[in-house]
C-alpha cells in the first residue's frame, strides 16, 4: 500500500509539473509530450495510469478526496493534450471488465450514457471551431470513419514479412522505419514462430494464477487496480508502440 501511495504521489507531482509546463511554457496542446521525451501516446498512458491510481487512492482513503480529484484532472488533461486514442480505448475496456464483474444494470446504463455523450460530443465538436484540434480529429476519424492512421496497412505488411520466413521471421522494421503497431505481429515479423515461443515462455508463470486466489490474497479492488494497469500498458503495445519503447525526462 505504501508503494502505491508513493507511485501515486510521484505521478501526481511529475505530471502536474508537465501540465503546468504545457500550459504556460509550451502552449501547444496537440500531441503534447509535456516535459517528457517519450512518444506522445506513451504520455497519454501516463495520464491514464494516474487516473487509475487516483480512483484507487480514493477508495483507499475516501476522506482524502482532494488529491484524487487533482489526480483525475491532471490525468485527464494529460490524455487530452497528448491527443492519444489508445488510453481512451484502454479506459473503456477496463470499465467494461469492471462492469462485467459488478454486473448491475444502473452501472451499465451509466456507462452507456457517458459513452453516448462522449461520441455525440466528438461528432458536434468536429462541426465547430474545434474540428482541427488533434484530439477531436483523431477520435472522430476513429469512431466515425474507422481510420486507424495506417494501422491495418502496417499489420498486414508485418504479417506478410512473417509469412516469408515463418520459422525465424524476416526483419525488425519496415523500409520506412515503421513497425506493425502490434507486439504479437512484431514478434512474428522479427523472430517468427521461434520468437513467439520465447515470448510466451517469459510469461509462463502466469499459468499458476487462479481466479480463486483473488479473495485469498487481494481485496477485490486491489485486484482490479492491478489488472487495470496491466491492461493499460498491454493495449499500448498492442495498438501503438514497439516492443522496446522507453522515455525519459527532457534535459
Amino acid at each position: 500500500m505504501k508503494l502505491n501511495t508513493l507511485i501515486f504521489n510521484f505521478l501526481l507531482i511529475i505530471l502536474g509539473i508537465s501540465c503546468l509546463w504545457t500550459i504556460f511554457v509550451f502552449q501547444y496542446f496537440e500531441k503534447s509530450s509535456g516535459i517528457f521525451v517519450s512518444y506522445y501516446i506513451s504520455v497519454g498512458h501516463y495520464g491514464l495510469s494516474l487516473l487509475i491510481l487516483s480512483i484507487f487512492y480514493y477508495f483507499q482513503s475516501p476522506q482524502k478526496w482532494l488529491k484524487p480529484i487533482l489526480g483525475t484532472l491532471i490525468g485527464g488533461f494529460t490524455i487530452f493534450s497528448s491527443s492519444a486514442r489508445s488510453p481512451m480505448l484502454a479506459a473503456f475496456i477496463i470499465l467494461l471488465i469492471l462492469l462485467l464483474y459488478i454486473n448491475k444494470i444502473k452501472y451499465w446504463i451509466t456507462l452507456l450514457v457517458f459513452a453516448s455523450i462522449f461520441i455525440i460530443s466528438i461528432y458536434f465538436l468536429k462541426q465547430t471551431f474545434a474540428s482541427d484540434f488533434e484530439f477531436v480529429k483523431r477520435m472522430y476519424n476513429a469512431i466515425f470513419e474507422g481510420n486507424g492512421s495506417g494501422r491495418s496497412y502496417y499489420l498486414l505488411k508485418g504479417w506478410n514479412v512473417f509469412k516469408e520466413n515463418i520459422p525465424f521471421g524476416g526483419r525488425i522494421l519496415f523500409e520506412d522505419g515503421m513497425y506493425p503497431h502490434n507486439i504479437f505481429v512484431e514478434v512474428l515479423m522479427s523472430m517468427g514462430i521461434a520468437g513467439v515461443i520465447l515470448f510466451f515462455l517469459y510469461f509462463k508463470d502466469l499459468g499458476k494464477f487462479r481466479i480463486r486466489y483473488i479473495k485469498k490474497i487481494f481485496v477485490i479492488y486491489r485486484f482490479f487496480y492491478f489488472l487495470s494497469n496491466i491492461l493499460c500498458w498491454f493495449l499500448l503495445h498492442t495498438v501503438s508502440l514497439r516492443i522496446w519503447s522507453f522515455g525519459a525526462l527532457q534535459q
